[in-house]
């Protein structure tokens, strides 16, 4: 498998991993500050950016195998991540099997469990629209990501998006429904993540309520850092993002 992926900056190696109906372009701002502290490593999966020919797996394990093999290949013995939404379960499944634990790992609007059956049935509903109406799904999808009364503030961002999602192809979209769909449950892994540990959470996410990311942090020793904001959190908190990942010494368990 083939993943497309960009370096810039100097420093430790940084591995940002984008979600669902994104790609490396959500990152942009934030690898503009980053570069300076990090060696920033942007990955496009397949079927996204500008890796939309590679096709998507039917599960997330291929993906961190990849990641793995890529780190391999870059002789980094030294890195962290930070995955958002798919990112995360990415990730997760990348912490499960890499040779070398990360120095960090950063959750941004992501989650260690499995889907609710409740979920399950909305990702199969998914997967039919997807399959009929890509152009219509992709539109609504994103723009429900964001609050009602944010899409005006974010209107530019969101039509940004939406394009680029356009040009997925739709076995990309339902492969990575699929693959979401048949995650395990990732609690143990944290867990017992030897390494720093940040979940970032918006206090209104409509896919992630944020009663879960407490759950989460208390469960596993993360730490938690909440916006007053959706889902789309390297969108709505770059300036909290820089401050976990430029300082691992957060003074508070709540931001």
């Amino acid at each position: 498998m083939v993943l497309h992926y960009q370096i810039k900056g100097q420093g430790p190696a940084l591995f940002l991993l984008h979600g669902f109906l994104e790609d490396h372009q959500i990152w942009d701002e934030l690898v503009g500050e980053l570069c300076s502290q990090y060696r920033c490593i942007v990955i496009d999966f397949p079927g996204y950016g500008n890796n939309r020919l590679e096709e998507f797996p039917d599960r997330l394990e291929p993906l961190a195998q990849a990641l793995e093999a890529l780190r391999q290949q870059l002789t980094i013995n030294e890195f962290s991540i930070i995955g958002h939404s798919m990112g995360v379960y990415v990730g997760l499944a990348w912490l499960e099997l890499s040779k070398i634990p990360p120095k960090s790992f950063v959750l941004l609007n992501g989650n260690v469990y499995p889907d609710s059956p409740e979920r399950l049935i909305e990702r199969k509903r998914s997967i039919s629209l997807v399959s009929r109406h890509k152009d219509a799904y992709i539109k609504m999808a994103i723009k429900g990501l964001f609050l009602p009364e944010k899409i005006a503030l974010y209107q530019v961002e969101i039509n940004a998006l939406t394009e680029r999602a356009l040009q997925c192809p739709v076995e990309a979209l339902t492969r990575s429904i699929q693959a979401m769909s048949v995650r395990v449950n990732h609690l143990n892994t944290l867990l017992g993540f030897p390494g720093n540990k940040h979940i970032i959470a918006g206090a209104k996410d409509p896919l992630f309520a944020l009663e879960l990311s407490q759950n989460m942090a208390l469960q596993t020793g993360a730490v938690l850092h909440t916006y007053p904001g959706g889902h789309m959190g390297w969108l709505e908190a770059p300036d909290l993002i820089l401050r976990v990942l430029g300082s691992e010494q957060i003074p508070s368990a709540s931001d």
